[in-house]
């Protein structure tokens, strides 16, 4: 039963409750809140069309600007909506943009030029760049695409920065020549600069306007994105002030140069629809490492702007879903003959600093960038060609300055030396020449950077670094006195023949002195490179030569390879997992070979030097014999200690359990040594566990029974605690040197 002036019980209450005519008026209201930012939004992306279109295609002529610049608008309009409707961001904008574009200039001026040197006709001009600029588009689609769909964006970031830096300063180089054929009509010669060349006020009036709009002033430069648009109006009405005041007309400026022909939509062509025969494909292909080049500039364009976007508006962005997401608005744009597009970084924060935070606003600019391409591309006849210049101008001064004076005082000598050569070779042999010089030389000086890197973590010798298993107090003073006869080295991230020969060198200078054993420890290697096999055979014959015997530790199956690879005329180097139980084998032959008294392994004999025999006796009195079957538990990990052991034959193993259960080994006790006085002593409880590794016979002795010792035998008690501290301290020396050997 519903109760009159309610609301039925579950209905819901709000704007969904609006009569339809209030709704409708609701989503005016939220249309029209985003208009400005939309028409804003609208003027940037046109003025930027119209100026990248003339850009492009301004230096082939009014057939080809008139076949092109169409393709501007169809970029604008179809990348600006996709991205709206696809990016992580919502309020994220895309568009042409400005390195692109650059590369595509470059590109289709080479194109122009390969075709004017065969003799094509105008028609075979124009069908081939078409073609170009389609297949550029939609080959940069597919690759963003692909790229995002296996999640590998961030590849692109190991390119040499140095590489990127020169390859942008040559592009700033090219358009300052482009700028230079725009005003005066002369191409540029390196030889001959200024030969022939007559500049009219009328012609540097506007293109300064422009360059300093884009520059700004010593000291001051301007930075808002609607400065481009007011710049080129204003250069406009200054050309067209300088026409009036010199008494010239429109078609008396057409004459001379400095203006295009109208324009209209009508030369605007699908690739469908072009005449195919009339590609000059050969010429294309001759042109693919522009292709490629066009590529890697975009995908970068796209990640840099898009952590622009991310770092200014504090929100996480995906960058691989802006891959995907500008990768099919490319291939749709190139499908349709459009331009290579990215996400935009001023536009968007152009967008979200009018409040946008919703797809609303972008979606409205696209709608009117349409209407202005179907109803206003005949003004674009009345741009002067000196704007144009003045844009080149101001591009490739932006970049030069960028990367070429600036860079000065933030990169390293070599890098920036880098990137002048780029800058030159490509001023004299041309951009591909350039460009491929700088990443070899970049793979070059990497090298030679790296292999100066030390691949040695850690060098040892046998009297700083032991095994984890404990011996005698007196077999470790051997040990130690005979260290020097053991040289190691802990080896660390990726070998290659540069840093293998390192090694080598570094092992040569140490069998100078008398070595018997060099350990060579792999734990820390991420790879090997193929190059190294004949250094494993270099450093084999070295220690052959020297009598040394040659151990590697650590070797898994990642870097197994190139040691397999490596022929071994004499004997081949011992293998062992780690470099524990490469320590512990060389320390047993040691002191098998130093021919001491081997009764220092037997518990009285060893404490025979410690104690008189009537405090032995008495100290064994008090303690429990014990025979334990491996796998016993000796000590648990936090329980009280109050008791420790003497082993007289066999071994325990002190172990930690680690999360998920697993065991780690911490160090082993054979013959006479003792464990667990640490925690007897401190009153403190077990810090890991005790396990016995095999048939162990020990001597027990327990808290009340020390404290008998104490009141009825204080001087065996004196040696006990005596003993006791020499061997934690030789412990806590031993652990303090492995400390500063590993740090």
């Amino acid at each position: 039963m519903s109760i009159p002036g309610k609301p039925q019980s579950g209905a819901s209450v709000g704007q969904n409750s609006l009569p339809p005519r209030w709704s409708f008026i609701v989503l005016v209201r939220r249309l029209l809140r985003h208009v400005p930012a939309a028409i804003v939004i609208t003027l940037i992306s046109v003025s930027y069309a119209v100026s990248y279109g003339a850009m492009i295609f301004g230096s082939g002529g009014n057939l080809l600007l008139q076949a092109g610049l169409p393709l501007l608008f169809v970029t604008t309009f179809v990348v600006l909506l996709m991205m709206a409707l696809s990016s992580s961001l919502p309020f994220m904008v895309g568009g042409a943009d400005s390195n692109s574009v650059g590369v595509l200039s470059l590109m289709v001026a080479g194109i122009f030029g390969s075709m004017n040197h065969a003799g094509s006709s105008p028609q075979e001009t124009v069908a081939t760049v078409l073609m170009a600029i389609a297949l550029s588009s939609v080959l940069a689609g597919v690759l963003l695409t692909v790229l995002g769909g296996l999640r590998r964006g961030s590849l692109v970031l190991f390119m040499p920065f140095p590489v990127i830096g020169g390859f942008l300063a040559g592009s700033g180089y090219l358009l300052w020549t482009g700028a230079f054929t725009i005003l005066t009509g002369h191409a540029f010669d390196l030889e001959q600069p200024i030969a022939g060349v007559h500049l009219a006020w009328q012609v540097i009036l506007p293109a300064a306007i422009v360059a300093v709009g884009m520059l700004g002033l010593p000291g001051r430069k301007f930075d808002h994105p609607l400065v481009l648009p007011f710049t080129l109006v204003l250069a406009c009405l200054a050309f067209f002030a300088a026409l009036a005041m010199s008494g010239l007309s429109i078609a008396d400026a057409r004459a001379a140069g400095w203006m295009f022909e109208p324009l209209s939509l009508t030369g605007f062509q699908v690739p469908m629809t072009l005449s195919w025969h009339l590609v000059h494909w050969d010429i294309l292909a001759y042109h693919y490492s522009e292709f490629l080049a066009l590529v890697a500039v975009t995908t970068l364009t796209i990640l840099l702007n898009a952590t622009g976007v991310g770092l200014a508006t504090r929100r996480e962005v995906d960058f691989n879903h802006e891959l995907r997401s500008a990768g099919v608005a490319n291939i749709v744009t190139g499908m349709l003959g459009g331009v290579v597009g990215s996400q935009s970084l001023s536009r968007t924060l152009l967008n979200y600093r009018f409040g946008s935070r919703n797809r609303i606003a972008a979606v409205l600019a696209a709608l009117f960038c349409l209407l202005c391409a179907l109803f206003f591309v005949p003004l674009i006849g009345y741009l002067p060609k000196p704007v144009l210049g003045g844009l080149l101008l101001g591009l490739g001064s932006t970049l030069l300055n960028e990367w070429l004076f600036k860079a000065r005082r933030r990169l390293a000598r070599g890098d920036y030396l880098l990137i002048v050569l780029i800058l030159a070779v490509i001023a004299w042999y041309g951009f591909v020449t350039g460009v491929a010089l700088g990443v070899v030389v970049a793979c070059v000086l990497f090298v030679v950077d790296y292999g100066r890197v030390s691949c040695v973590k850690m060098e040892f010798t046998g009297a700083g670094l032991h095994s984890k298993l404990e011996r005698p107090l007196e077999a470790s003073a051997l040990l130690k006195q005979f260290g020097e006869r053991v040289f190691g080295m802990r080896l660390q991230g990726f070998l290659f023949f540069g840093s293998a020969n390192q090694m080598v060198s570094r092992v040569r200078e140490q069998l100078q002195l008398p070595r018997e054993y060099i350990i060579i420890d792999f734990r820390h290697v991420q790879g090997l490179d193929a190059s190294t096999s004949q250094s494993f055979v270099k450093l084999a014959q070295v220690c052959e030569q020297y009598k040394t015997t040659l151990i590697l530790t650590g070797v898994d199956e990642r870097i197994r390879l190139p040691i397999a690879r490596a022929t071994f005329e004499g004997e081949a180097p011992k293998e062992f997992t780690d470099l524990d139980a490469a320590l512990e084998w060389v320390e047993d032959r040691m002191l098998a070979d130093s021919g001491a008294d081997q009764s220092s392994h037997d518990l009285r004999a060893s404490l025979a030097d410690h104690f008189d025999a009537r405090e032995l006796a008495s100290l064994f009195a008090r303690m429990e014999t014990v025979d334990l079957e491996a796998g016993t538990l000796l000590f648990k990990q936090g329980e009280i200690g109050d008791s420790m052991y003497f082993i007289e034959e066999g071994q325990v193993s002190i172990s930690l359990t680690l999360e998920g259960g697993a065991k780690m080994r911490l160090r082993s006790f054979g013959n006479a040594t003792i464990v667990g006085e640490m925690a007897l002593y401190s009153g403190q409880k077990r810090t890991a566990d005790v396990v016995t590794d095999c048939h162990t016979r020990a001597h027990k002795l327990s808290m009340a029974r020390l404290r008998q010792l104490e009141r009825e035998d204080a001087a065996t008690a004196l040696q006990l605690h005596s003993y006791v501290v020499k061997v934690m301290a030789s412990r806590l020396a031993a652990t303090n040197e492995a400390y500063r050997l590993a740090y």
